[in-house]
């Protein structure tokens, strides 16, 4: 087992456009992603959980996340 500054933990995935991935596959049926937030980290954890979760139920943007693009985010983009 190597030192503690040597080891290294967690999964960092990246969409190909480097942003992340909140909604629905339309290809999928029932397929939700939250995906590909390496890079982004706890910083906008916050946001991002709120929004996914807005997504999921289908409700609306609120004072946290009315000014994010959810077109940016979707799934679709890659269609």
């Amino acid at each position: 087992m190597g030192r503690a500054e040597e080891l290294r933990a967690g999964l960092r995935s990246f969409a190909p456009d480097r942003l992340p991935i909140y909604g629905f596959d339309a290809r999928v049926p029932g397929l939700f992603w939250f995906a590909g937030q390496g890079g982004f980290g706890i910083q906008t954890a916050p946001a991002a959980a709120r929004l996914g979760a807005q997504l999921l139920l289908g409700l609306a943007c609120d004072a946290m996340t009315e000014g994010l693009d959810r077109a940016l985010y979707a799934p679709a983009r890659f269609g």
